[in-house]
């Protein structure tokens, strides 16, 4: 999934909007009981198994391995290297941005990258934000969904979770679009760069994973439903949303700045 989560989001925010999932989630159960298999999710016993080896690999692996950088790296260094993370597949973004004619947020996003990766130093420092380029997320899923293509059955991808059958090639577009596929770097550096990175986005969803395994009367259709509900609102913020500038310059500062007095005579 995409880095939805932030360690500083407030707990509240992040309680409020999966207790909302799990109603969701607990009325999709209950529905699928009473009206047979789900058109959404058709391969649901492949998928199930598939989920159930995923979670085995979060739970033997990639949690300990998470609890692990989380109790050796201070904080501030976990930000710097997500930010890292971030900006080195940034390029997804970028080419996903002008798939969809979006020129200004495209070279903005360009732009975005260009001083993360020299003056952010490798984007470990998020300067950009502060100079009026923010970050935006796009995909090839998104694009395929504003080029009109359905998101088609729900499919559980071995390592890699949640997706669609719209959803799905993407992950060949972000391999793709990522810089280290290009150059000629040796395994013994590409695999602990890709490993950090999984273990990174482990780290950050470490709450919520939590809250769902505790909260879900279903993990799975737990899972389901949200990733689901979430990618159907990116996809419509997509759709909706005009090209934005390449200098998305905040309009509250004129807004709240004092009234220029008079020249007095």
């Amino acid at each position: 999934m995409a880095r939805l989560l932030d360690e500083s989001a407030p707990m509240k925010t992040i309680t409020l909007r999966w207790t909302s999932l799990v109603c969701l989630s607990a009325a999709s159960l209950l529905g699928g009981c009473a009206a047979g298999p789900n058109p959404i999710d058709p391969y649901e016993k492949t998928n199930r198994s598939l989920y159930n080896f995923n979670e085995g690999l979060d739970r033997f692996v990639l949690k300990p391995m998470a609890d692990f950088y989380v109790g050796v790296f201070p904080r501030p260094i976990r930000i710097g290297l997500g930010n890292a993370f971030d900006n080195l597949v940034y390029g997804n973004v970028i080419f996903n941005d002008f798939l969809q004619g979006k020129w200004g947020q495209g070279w903005g996003d360009f732009g975005r990258f260009a001083v993360n990766s020299t003056v952010g130093i490798g984007g470990i420092f998020d300067v950009a934000t502060g100079w009026h380029l923010p970050a935006h997320e796009n995909d090839f899923g998104i694009t395929l969904a504003k080029w009109g293509a359905k998101p088609g059955a729900y499919l559980v991808l071995p390592l890699f979770g949640p997706s669609s059958v719209r959803d799905a090639p993407g992950l060949g577009v972000k391999v793709l679009t990522n810089p280290i596929t290009w150059i000629a770097a040796p395994w013994a550096a590409t695999i602990p760069l890709a490993v950090s990175d999984i273990v990174d986005l482990r780290s950050r969803g470490g709450v919520l994973v939590n809250f769902r395994n505790e909260a879900a009367l279903d993990p799975y259709v737990f899972t389901r439903d949200a990733y689901l509900q979430y990618r159907a609102n990116v996809t419509h913020q997509a759709a909706t949303q005009p090209d934005e500038s390449l200098y998305d310059v905040d309009d509250t500062t004129a807004a709240t700045a004092p009234a220029t007095q008079p020249a007095k005579k």
